[in-house]
């Protein structure tokens, strides 16, 4: 699952533990030992469950995540612990995440040629004027000398 988005990774496994019939703790934990060390929304997630753990206001967290389906994410979990039924708003964020990520992928596919213009014409563009203007040059200068 490298290169998935970090929250669509915890939602995998969330939807994954429901559907093996074991508890969302189980998806949750599942996703933050195979979290790299980088991952910004494991450490936001671990935070999350300290702070539930210790029964102390984890929506104090949410104002510190900036992607509104980071946020979403939280709350689900937060409402799964609570005993809620959330297969099917995991289910719909899934998807939401999933057209979110395809949106981001075409942008940066629409951006590429952009992109791969800067070093063509930086190092392809001279060289080809060399190549175009190099003989020219060498038969004036021929020319003078004469």
């Amino acid at each position: 699952m490298e290169g998935f988005s970090p929250p669509l990774k915890c939602l995998i496994e969330m939807h994954s533990s429901i559907q093996n019939g074991e508890a969302i703790r189980a998806g949750i934990f599942r996703y933050l030992q195979n979290a790299t060390k980088r991952d910004e929304f494991a450490s936001q997630v671990r935070s999350f469950l300290f702070l539930w753990e210790q029964g102390r206001d984890w929506r104090t967290l949410l104002g510190q995540i900036k992607s509104p389906y980071r946020r979403a994410l939280i709350e689900i979990v937060a409402n799964g612990l609570q005993g809620q039924s959330i297969l099917s708003q995991i289910e719909d964020l899934r998807a939401e995440i999933v057209s979110a990520c395809d949106l981001e992928i075409r942008h940066h596919i629409e951006m590429m040629p952009l992109k791969m213009l800067v070093p063509l014409l930086i190092f392809q563009f001279p060289a080809f004027l060399v190549l175009m203007f190099g003989p020219l040059l060498r038969n004036l200068l021929q020319e003078l000398h004469r």
